[in-house]
């Protein structure tokens, strides 16, 4: 073997300890019996010599592929897709990571005199904690939908409203009434109350709004604002999941839940006439969900983790989806 070989195993050997086994110079110097001063210098040759290359990978870069194959494929206007994180605890990360991505596009999307309307949620809960501060003119938020009897801290669409507007100096208007009431003749009563009204004459004027994709049947801790009991009907007619407590089938269709006419929520159409209609998920599981929520039409902008939107491609290449 001639010299030329013996130096290039010599500074293989080195590159192998080094960058592979994860050993420090002083370490490999020690084993090889040599100065760490000429460790070094192996690894630099190791370098100029193209043994070793040096590789700095963006994940936004794969991020930014993602979105625009997804925008290519499903035809919505604005898709974000948000590194998933793979670090301990990756799932508060990665729900905390889209939250604040969701909080900074709702900002820049809103435009003086614009009328915000906010779904409720684990994810929106997150989302409105984030909104960074802000001021515009004449800006009015109000709830999509009314209150639900779950009690906990994701559930309060008024707490969030409240949240919003302190953010952005808006105008909040709170809709103190219930999601789902018993009857439909109290429901049109409750919808021609000067104090419901308030909110809810707002919904025809939405400029923007911003909501969670429910996914059916739903995850370990998720909570059914129609009540758990209404769930079986719903899955025996196709439900996959559901905005604003409107329900759709794996094609994209809304499904008449029997509850519609008792209930104090926006309507799709009236979410399809927005300027900005922004869903926001995250999690492998609901990617046939985000694939029925995209088909529904009523989506301009869609803001997913990275996971999600392989899982979502991978969902849209199967035979039956492509």
């Amino acid at each position: 073997m001639s010299e030329r070989s013996d130096m290039t195993a010599i500074l293989v050997q080195v590159a192998r300890l080094y960058y592979l086994e994860g050993l420090s110079q002083l370490q490999i110097a020690e084993r090889l019996r040599v100065s760490r001063s000429l460790i070094a210098l192996y690894l630099q040759r190791a370098r100029e010599q193209g043994i070793v290359r040096i590789e700095i990978v963006n994940p936004q870069d794969t991020v930014v592929e993602l979105a625009l194959e997804l925008v290519e494929r499903t035809g919505i206007k604005h898709i974000t897709v948000v590194p998933s994180s793979f670090m301990s605890q990756s799932n508060a990360l990665t729900a905390h990571a889209l939250a604040s991505t969701a909080a900074h596009l709702l900002k820049t999307c809103l435009q003086d005199g614009d009328v915000l309307g906010i779904g409720w949620g684990r994810t929106m809960a997150q989302v409105t904690a984030l909104l960074p501060p802000s001021r515009f003119r004449d800006l009015v938020v109000v709830p999509l939908l009314g209150e639900t009897t779950v009690i906990n801290s994701f559930t309060q669409a008024n707490q969030m409203v409240l949240q919003v507007a302190q953010a952005f100096g808006a105008q909040p208007y709170f809709l103190l009434a219930p999601l789902l009431v018993g009857t439909r003749k109290l429901r049109d009563a409750l919808m021609e109350d000067e104090v419901v009204h308030q909110a809810t004459g707002y919904w025809d004027k939405l400029d923007v709004v911003c909501y969670g994709i429910g996914v059916v049947p739903p995850t370990p801790g998720m909570i059914v604002y129609i009540g758990a009991d209404h769930l079986p009907k719903l899955e025996e007619r196709g439900a996959v999941g559901d905005i604003c407590a409107r329900y759709f089938d794996p094609r994209g269709q809304w499904i008449p839940t029997g509850l519609d006419d008792r209930m104090i929520a926006v309507t799709t159409e009236q979410l399809r006439r927005a300027r900005r209609s922004m869903g926001v998920a995250w999690g492998v599981e609901k990617a046939q969900t985000v694939h029925a929520a995209i088909l529904t039409g009523i989506m301009t902008d869609l803001i997913i983790d990275e996971d999600l939107a392989k899982a979502l491609l991978a969902f849209m290449s199967l035979p039956t989806n492509g």
